[in-house]
């Protein structure tokens, strides 16, 4: 048995013992997030993503779990979409990076994940500070209420590596 296998084996059966424990990660499908205030969909998020690389993923790789797109609003959806026509092919403005980690590879830590804060009639902001390969991040998070769900409908970097506007990044705006 390589040492690949034998890695996996081990997380198969830690996997397999925290579903028995009842302790499984919530599995990232469209109502994952439903019923979910903003700070603990964020919060799940960052624990899904430290929990993969501290089980799964050798550090400093892409980070194996990325939430569904299914949270974002239709504004943030209909831009996704429009950067990947766009792209044709190529990496599309704003996909070229992970925006949950500000870069493209992760190793997330001392994640702390702020109150949600009011911004407006059915708008909340939520911050997330991390370090990502020991570089320290902050992340502001708006969420927009739709139909009785917390949609994200923007992230903006105001705090190590490089400042940003996803919004405006996946429209080829710095």
């Amino acid at each position: 048995m390589t040492g690949i296998e034998r890695r996996l084996t081990a997380v198969g059966a830690l996997v397999g013992m925290m579903a028995a424990a009842g302790l499984a990660p919530l599995p990232a499908r469209a109502d994952a997030y439903a019923g979910m205030t903003p700070h603990a969909i964020i919060a799940e998020i960052y624990r899904r993503m430290i929990a993969d690389n501290a089980y799964v993923n050798p550090r400093n790789l892409p980070p194996r779990y990325t939430p569904p797109e299914s949270i974002y609003s239709p504004r943030l959806t209909a831009l996704v979409a429009a950067a990947r026509k766009a792209a044709n092919g190529e990496a599309a403005c704003g996909l070229d990076f992970v925006f949950w980690v500000n870069g493209q590879d992760s190793d997330v830590t001392h994640v702390d994940v702020g109150p949600d804060v009011a911004a407006g009639a059915g708008r909340e902001t939520v911050t997330a500070s991390f370090a990502n390969i020991g570089t320290p991040m902050k992340i502001v998070f708006d969420f927009q209420k739709i139909r009785g769900r917390w949609k994200l409908d923007d992230a903006q970097s105001i705090g190590g590596g490089e400042r940003w506007l996803w919004s405006k990044v996946l429209q080829c705006k710095s």
